[in-house]
C-alpha cells in the first residue's frame, strides 16, 4: 500500500484528488492539508511514500519544503496550475509533473509508472530500517552489496571514498565494507552535522578528525590522511572552528 499524502491549499482540488485516489487501491491518502506549516507537521507523523504537492501554497513555495528533506524516502509527484516550474521539479527529482486540471488518464498512469519504478537507496534503507528495527537503530545505515543487508553504525564510521557508482566504508578495527552506491547518494542519507564531504571522492565522520594541515589534507584521530579539495577548504575550516556550516 502507498502512503500517499495530499498538500494543495485549494480545497476543491484536494477533494477532487481525493475522489481520484479511490480509484487506485494500491495508494492510500493518509491525511491531507493546504500549507508548508501543516505539511512540516504531518509528513513525520503520516509517513507518507508519495506526495501530490501543490507548488504555489498559501504560506510558501513547495521547494522551500523538500529542501528540509535532502535525503527524503518520500517521493513527489507534483500538481500545479503553472507549467514554468518543470526546470526546478526536475532538480528537485520529482517524479512526475502534473498540471491542473488534473487529467484523470494522466495521473493513472503516472501512478502505474511510480508502483512499476524501480527501488531507490533510501527507500531500500527505510524497507530494511523497518525489518531491523531494534533500540537505537536510528543511529545506523544498513548498507547494501550484492550478497547482504550490513548495518552499520554512524558512529563506527571513519570515512567513505567514492569509487564511481560504488562506495567504500572505512570502519573502525580497520573493518572495510563496500556499498553498491554512489558517495552522493550516502552523503544524503548520512547526518548532516556528523559527516562533511571534504572532496568529491570522499566524505568524512567529523567527530573522528585530529586535524586540518595547512597544504590541504584532513588527519583523522587514527592517522589516516584524507584530501580536501580547494573548493571545500573553507566550509571545512569553518567546520572545525565552530562556525556555521554553508
Amino acid at each position: 500500500m502507498v502512503r500517499t499524502l495530499i498538500i494543495d491549499d485549494e480545497p476543491t482540488v484536494i477533494q477532487d484528488m481525493q475522489l481520484l485516489m479511490k480509484k487506485h487501491p494500491g495508494f492510500l491518502v493518509v491525511g491531507h492539508c493546504g500549507s508548508l506549516t501543516e505539511a512540516r507537521i504531518l509528513i513525520p507523523h503520516t509517513n507518507p511514500d508519495l506526495l501530490l504537492l501543490d507548488i504555489e501554497l498559501r504560506d510558501g513555495i513547495a521547494f522551500d519544503l523538500l529542501s528540509e528533506y535532502p535525503g527524503r524516502t518520500f517521493q513527489v509527484i507534483f500538481i500545479t496550475a503553472y507549467n514554468h516550474y518543470a526546470i526546478n521539479a526536475i532538480k528537485f527529482s520529482a517524479f512526475d509533473y502534473l498540471l491542473k486540471p488534473v487529467d484523470e488518464e494522466e495521473l493513472a498512469i503516472s501512478l502505474q509508472k511510480f508502483v512499476q519504478r524501480p527501488i531507490s537507496l533510501q527507500q531500500q534503507n527505510a524497507i530494511a530500517l523497518e525489518h531491523l528495527r531494534f533500540q537505537g537503530l536510528q543511529n545506523r545505515l544498513v548498507l547494501r552489496s550484492k550478497h547482504y543487508l550490513q548495518v552499520v553504525v554512524f558512529d563506527d564510521i571513519l570515512y567513505c571514498e567514492g569509487a564511481g557508482s560504488y562506495t567504500n566504508f572505512f570502519l573502525l578495527n580497520k573493518r572495510k565494507f563496500t556499498a553498491s552506491h554512489s558517495i552522493k547518494e550516502y552523503e544524503q542519507l548520512l547526518p548532516y552535522d556528523r559527516f562533511i564531504r571534504t572532496h568529491q571522492s570522499y566524505l568524512v565522520n567529523i567527530s573522528l578528525i585530529d586535524r586540518l594541515h595547512i597544504d590541504g589534507y584532513l588527519v583523522l584521530r587514527n592517522g589516516t590522511e584524507i584530501p580536501v579539495s580547494a573548493r571545500r577548504k573553507d566550509t571545512v575550516s569553518r567546520m572545525l572552528t565552530g562556525e556555521n556550516r554553508t
